[in-house]
């Protein structure tokens, strides 16, 4: 590595450990896995015994105790089981597989997780997409249990199906009674993207849900190189050029397009102009004390007005992808 690059990763994996991970939510994992992967290129430790630290905290708590654990850092369970043989990690691991597999599913498979919260309790969020497939693939993985791979792909097809329209775009959510929500969110359309390729690269090639996800994967890569702004961002609503830039879909696509291209699963000669520009503009975002800049804040299912009035802050959905994608760059 040299020094420069050294010194960003370490200052961006600083900035991340300074997260309150207090409760889980969209954002928290990714920021974890982040951590793991920066500490192990530097060579540091203290993110493992951070990341440790606060999964062994969610052991004592009680993993899949409720429903807001659906959010949970799935993942890096296993990876933890898989770096120190604790086969709490993975009994964990296990837990979570079964709360999320009796969610009540809608209409394509994809579940309803908050069934037990009014005005939550028949939505669908694109959010989940880079939660529940790549998290169930991981763990038929380390099991070679068929079982996981095969819910790992019912969840993602589900979700697509739900969400994904005939452009390639995913809206940001499905209600049971009202239907799509209607509005293309960047960031949504990003965790969609990471989603579907982690998923892919983990999932056997002779798996009958392969090509539907892989169609669909391509399809979104191509909307998304058709939307994005010549800046190298995309707006927050994707076809709303009145929508402020945002940075968090570059550093997600940067990311994603990498590892597509990595495992073959996204042509690098199509797809590569799109992601250089989406990774210059991530790094033309980071600040000198290693926060990503235009990172919006949580955003609810809603209007187009909920999406334009967010307001940008510091936040592990925007760290989490950073981190790794500056971590491809030394590979």
């Amino acid at each position: 590595m040299t020094d420069a690059r050294n010194e960003r990763l370490r200052d961006v994996l600083a900035v991340t450990m300074r997260w309150n991970f207090r409760v889980w939510g969209f954002g928290e994992g990714i920021a974890l896995r982040g951590l793991l992967r920066a500490g192990d290129l530097l060579g540091d430790l203290e993110p493992f015994g951070f990341v440790h630290g606060i999964l062994r905290s969610w052991l004592g708590r009680g993993v899949a105790r409720s429903n807001e654990d659906h959010v949970g850092a799935g993942r890096e369970l296993v990876d933890l089981y898989r770096r120190t043989g604790d086969t709490r990690f993975l009994d964990a691991a296990r837990a979570l597989a079964a709360l999320n597999a009796g969610f009540p599913p809608g209409p394509t498979g994809a579940r309803y997780h908050r069934c037990d919260t009014p005005g939550w309790r028949w939505q669908i969020w694109v959010d989940c997409m880079d939660v529940d497939g790549p998290f169930l693939a991981e763990l038929a993985r380390e099991t070679g249990e068929q079982a996981y791979f095969d819910q790992a792909a019912e969840e993602q097809l589900g979700y697509a199906r739900a969400l994904q329209g005939e452009g390639g775009l995913l809206m940001h959510g499905f209600e049971r009674d009202c239907g799509r929500n209607g509005q293309l969110w960047a960031r949504g359309n990003g965790w969609a993207l990471m989603g579907l390729v982690d998923t892919l690269a983990t999932l056997p090639r002779e798996h009958a849900a392969r090509a539907e996800l892989h169609q669909r994967t391509i399809a979104l890569a191509d909307a998304l190189a058709r939307t994005q702004d010549e800046s190298g961002l995309w707006h927050t609503v994707l076809d709303e050029p009145s929508t402020y830039l945002e940075s968090t879909l570059a550093a997600m696509a940067a990311y994603a397009l990498r590892e597509g291209f990595t495992h073959g699963l996204l042509d690098a000669a199509a797809y590569g102009d799109m992601e250089r520009r989406a990774r210059a503009a991530m790094h033309a975002q980071i600040a000198p004390d290693g926060t990503l800049s235009l990172v919006s804040d949580a955003t609810p299912v809603g209007a187009l007005a909920t999406y334009a009035t967010r307001p940008f802050g510091v936040f592990p959905w925007g760290q989490g992808p950073l981190l790794l994608a500056l971590c491809q760059e030394f590979a």
